[in-house]
Parts: C-alpha cells; structure tokens; sequence
C-alpha cells in the first residue's frame, strides 16, 4: 500500500464515508446505489447460515471492491457487508461513476478487472491508503446515506415468481436456476437484520422472536420439488440428475404451491422430507441426512410432540455417527461438532455414560483450540452426564 493519498484519489475524497466497528455498510438483499473501494479497515459479510445463525463467510480487505456486482447488475447483495473495525469507505454513487473515471482512471481499470475475470487474481496494484487529513477534509457521507436501493428493484425477468405476499423487512427475493428442471424461479431468503434469537438448546435449537431463519434454508423448484440446501444446490453431477429427473413425478403429486414462499411448520415439515428423499438420490452424505433428520427432531420439539421427537433425535444422532465414523471428507471441526451432537442426543435420549464418552472426545478434539464455545458446551453436558451416572449410581446402591 502507498504511504500517501495521489492527486487524482485526493480528487475523489469528496465520495468518502467512514464506518464505526460493527456498523452496517448494505443490508443482504439490497441493491447499493453506490461502489465501494475499501480504503481503510476490514469489511466482513454475513449471511444467515443453515442453522439459523449470522456467520461470517468473507471479508474485504484494503483496496478491494465491495457492492459492485449488485450495483451494476441490479441483483440483491447476498450478504450484509459489516465494518470488521473502523472503516474509510470510498462510496462513489454508480450515476456519477463516470465523474469518478475522469479523476481517477484507476478505478475504472480496476471495476474492468473485476468483471472481465473474476478468476484472474487481484491485480497488480491496490488503492493507496488514504491519508487522514484528506478524509478530514472531504466532504464525508453519513453511513446508509443514499447507499441502498429498495428490494423491488429486483428484476426477476423470466423467472417464476414467489407465490403469496411476504413481508419485505424479513425477506428479500432471490433468483436460481433448478439444475434438475432448468427452471429459473425466484425464492424468499431472510435477511440477516430480522434475525432476532431468544435462546439456544444444548443441541443448537434456536428461538426467535419473530420468524425462524431455518425454515427457509433448503431451496425447492417449484417444478420438480427438487429440494436441497442453497449451499449445494446446483452441486449435482449429470448421473445425480438422472436419478432426480426419474423421481420428479412422485415429488410432484404433492408438492404445496408456496415452496418458494412464506412457510408454515407444516410447509418446512413438508419441504425437510423432500430433501431427504432428494439426497438419498445423490451421492451419499451422512452429515446432511443427519442435519435433515435433526431438524425434523426439532419441528416436533416446537409442537410439543416429545415421543416424535425422541425418534428422530435417535435416527439422527445414529446418522452423525456414521458421519463421524465413515466420511473421510468431513474436518476436524465437522468431526468435532458431530461428536459434541452425538454426546447430546445421546444424552437427550437417557444413555449418561455413552454420551460422557463423546463429550470427551469433543473436548479431545485437534480443533478444540480453535473452538473454545464449543469446549464449553461439552464441559457443561459432561457435568450434566456425571450427574445422572451419579444419581444412578445412587438409586443403585439404595
């Protein structure tokens, strides 16, 4: 990085923002009017992962873009860009870009890049630290201002539209294409703000205030009914589409109309089993059914169902045994988690002495360093589990 600010960048200081630590740059699902190049600090992106948390999944760095894409092509940000620490932003409104590359030509070499090939590596050079003294003097944009466009904005084109009314301060809309049907439809994804948990199981069970994010992790084609986490949702090898292709028919005769849309327990129920059914026709993933059978476990705990429920978790902790016994590809922290949930459901289902073994495990973990919280829980379950085993011991020897 250049220890001064040049003449042409001086020029553009009039397009500078500065963000706190922890504030928000763009909201997921917004289109910014505005390209950002990071000048100072760290920017960090969250989205809402599969089991309903805020988890950073990038960041940006000094000189890097942010916001660009979904500037330029309409399309809403899927993730909230977040200030990691005090940030120097340079946020140049796209209606006067043009301005900008006559000050400053560097950054119309740089936008180039960025869609030229996004696979080619950064280039040669950076954006230069910006000095603050000409921060200071610039004429600083308050953070938010004028940087976001509202959701309806979104351009759905040919897709298949969300059936039903949504409330758009919970969600935003999405696009994808099936790669079973070739479908292009649009989905509902929750924003990162309407997040709002109350409390946490011991098995990762979440409350929330409002709506549950996890109802709305698996995408379904309203065509087919092929349904999969968004994580690998077009992740299907030409032979796993076969096989979903020639179970398409039975997914259909009872697929609800608002798979895409605003979901009920029932529709998450409903959507939960058929991706079961569809990953049973991929190639084997222990980790996901386990997942898939365990959120299940937790639909009935939230109806109150506990003789459903104790199945279930039964089914999946013997699932992320599996994982954890047989899949070569799963991590260390994979592993660690999966031994932390065995020694859960373990002891949910009543057996002390078998879940204290897996609780030790996950304390024994290589990742254990890495991933103090969950050490924690084990510690806290363990003690639970030596408790019973002590109770039991007890009522023995009375």
């Amino acid at each position: 990085m250049a220890a001064s600010l040049p003449d042409s960048y001086r020029r553009l200081a009039q397009y500078a923002a500065r963000f706190a630590a922890g504030e928000t740059v763009y909201e997921q699902g917004s289109v910014p009017g505005r390209c950002y190049v990071v000048l100072r600090g760290n920017i960090d992106f969250e989205v809402v992962n599969e089991t309903g948390e805020t988890e950073v999944v990038a960041s940006a760095q000094e000189g890097e873009l942010i916001g660009h894409v979904a500037a330029f092509t309409g399309r809403p940000t899927s993730a909230t860009a977040r200030a990691k620490d005090p940030v120097i932003l340079l946020a140049v409104p796209v209606q006067e870009l043009v301005t900008a590359f006559r000050e400053a030509p560097e950054l119309a070499i740089q936008l180039i890049h960025a869609f030229a090939d996004a696979q080619a590596g950064p280039v040669p050079w950076r954006f230069p630290a910006v000095e603050d003294a000409a921060v200071d003097a610039a004429v600083v944009a308050e953070p938010g201002s004028d940087t976001d466009i509202s959701t309806a904005a979104h351009a759905s084109g040919a897709s298949l539209p969300v059936v039903g009314d949504f409330d758009p301060t919970f969600f935003f809309v999405d696009s994808i294409e099936c790669p079973v049907s070739h479908t292009v439809f649009d989905y509902l994804r929750v924003r990162t703000s309407a997040v709002r948990p109350i409390s946490r199981d011991s098995d990762f069970f979440i409350r929330y205030r409002s709506l549950d994010p996890t109802y709305y992790s698996i995408i379904v084609c309203p065509t087919c009914g092929y349904a999969a986490y968004r994580e690998d949702f077009d992740d299907v090898t030409e032979e796993e589409c076969v096989a979903l292709r020639a179970a398409a028919p039975e997914r259909q005769s009872d697929l609800v109309s608002n798979v895409a849309g605003v979901r009920s327990t029932d529709d998450t129920e409903h959507v939960v089993r058929l991706a079961l059914a569809c990953y049973a026709r991929r190639r084997p993933n222990e980790r996901r059914r386990a997942a898939l059978l365990h959120r299940l476990a937790w639909i009935e705990r939230e109806r109150g169902n506990e003789a459903a429920e104790l199945g279930l978790l039964s089914e999946a902790r013997d699932t992320y045994r599996l994982a954890f016994e047989r899949d070569t590809n799963i991590s260390d922290e994979g592993a660690m988690r999966a031994a932390y949930l065995i020694g859960d459901l373990t002891l949910r289902l009543g057996d002390a002495v078998q879940a204290a073994r897996w609780f030790e495990i996950t304390t024994r973990s290589p990742e254990a360093r890495n991933q103090s919280g969950l050490v924690r829980m084990a510690r806290d379950r363990l003690y639970d589990a030596h408790l019973l085993i002590t109770e039991a011991a007890g009522r023995r020897s009375a």
